[in-house]
């Protein structure tokens, strides 16, 4: 009979730890957003953003590449969310693709924003992807 109050302990004590290694951030300021680049004879490059908008650099590519300002939203109690908008302009053509974290207390869900920009294959073809994750 005395093993059900250790039992209910330890099953308190898990379900107080298990939140804390999820580690969730409280504020937007904790997301962390990055760039990475690739392609055909390049070598592949990852970049940590700042706050304000910018310019990626594609080195040689016909494209030209930035991102926004990051915008956040309340969606409910301990839940919102952040974007950012990816866009690459060539010419007159233009392509924009936006990723986003989402918080919950659950957990972070995140989509990447990414753009396969030029003929696959080809030495101009550049892959483009934008990221959000939790700073560490």
């Amino acid at each position: 009979m005395r093993r059900a109050p250790i039992l209910a302990l330890c099953c308190l004590a898990l379900a107080v730890s298990v939140p804390g290694l999820a580690q969730v951030p409280s504020s937007p300021a904790q997301i962390e957003w990055t760039t990475f680049v690739g392609g055909p004879g390049r070598t592949p490059q990852r970049v940590v953003l700042g706050e304000e908008p910018g310019a990626i650099d594609l080195g040689d590519s016909p494209w030209r590449c930035g991102y926004a300002r990051a915008r956040h939203a309340a969606i409910g109690e301990g839940d919102w969310s952040v974007q950012r908008v990816l866009a690459c302009r060539r010419g007159e053509a233009t392509v924009t693709s936006t990723a986003s974290c989402r918080v919950r207390p659950a957990g972070v869900e995140e989509h990447a924003a990414t753009l396969s920009l030029g003929t696959a294959g080809e030495s101009g073809h550049v892959t483009v992807t934008l990221g959000c994750g939790v700073s560490r």
